[in-house]
């Protein structure tokens, strides 16, 4: 009898990101933006695998679009790179089995999670030009002492939940397609967490920048919603966001002959 080893296996994966958070609250898919990636999978038998991936994708939503009539009226918006490390413990439903030759065990949904960590860094266009937000502290970062906020870092961990749907081909190939949600421990993804800080706690006072982006209320007419003190985001729920789409990979088949005492070299 031969067999195979089927334990090392690279790949890439192209698709969307979409987010969820204090603007995007209806969970939708408007501003779905690219992704993509490369991955190494340590397959541990036929029912397991142990995965590592780096990703890139875009995150983005405008407060315009949302139905609801606060959102609209707040006017917020943001876009940030996304740069994913993340490790993961699959499980496959059914044997996945690449050298098969009765080809039985070709395909197989899967579910992993573990552990990411991710760098963002969201950003607006204001009159033309594109600013970064978190220097500008929009909710008062830049003078903890008077808000009482701190400044968030532009890393943070997620515990990513994975499913998909795997398929062999030409025995070495697999393609599968695959969603993935990262929840996030961070409510600064797109820049919005808490309240309308005092311009006093604001780089430039009421006329700076980081005034104009944090309340643009009043961009499409009408007064100012940014009272001091309300309501700006949601600080009780952390910001999501979504990576899927095709991964393609190659898996490296070495035969594995079995010697006298029953075991494989």
């Amino acid at each position: 009898m031969v067999c195979f080893s089927q334990i090392h296996e690279f790949g890439v994966w192209g698709g969307m990101t979409n987010y969820f958070g204090d603007l995007n609250t209806k969970l939708s898919f408007k501003f779905a933006r690219p992704g993509a990636g490369v991955f190494y999978r340590y397959n541990i038998k036929y029912r397991g695998a142990w995965r590592t991936m780096f990703s890139w994708g875009t995150a983005e939503f405008k407060d315009e679009v949302n139905s609801d009539a606060w959102n609209q009226k707040r006017n917020l918006s943001f876009k940030t790179d996304i740069f994913d490390l993340t490790s993961i413990i699959e499980f496959n439903f059914f044997k996945y089995d690449k050298a098969d030759s009765k080809g039985k065990h070709w395909w197989t949904p899967y579910i992993g999670t573990g552990v990411t960590l991710f760098f963002f860094n969201p950003k607006a266009e204001y009159n033309g030009k594109w600013y970064y937000l978190q220097p500008l502290g929009t909710e008062g970062q830049n003078d903890p002492s008077y808000s009482g906020v701190k400044k968030y870092r532009l890393y943070s961990f997620a515990i990513p939940i994975v499913g998909g749907f795997k398929f062999s081909f030409k025995r070495n190939w697999n393609i599968a397609i695959e969603a993935g949600v990262r929840k996030t421990f961070t409510d600064y993804l797109d820049d919005v967490s808490g309240n309308y800080p005092s311009y006093a706690s604001l780089p430039g006072g009421s006329t700076g920048l980081a005034a104009a982006l944090s309340d643009r209320s009043a961009e499409h007419g009408g007064e100012k919603a940014g009272t001091p003190g309300y309501q700006r985001g949601q600080s009780g729920k952390f910001d999501d966001y979504l990576m899927g789409g095709i991964t393609i990979s190659y898996t490296i088949m070495k035969v594995q002959c079995p010697s006298p005492n029953g075991t494989y070299r």
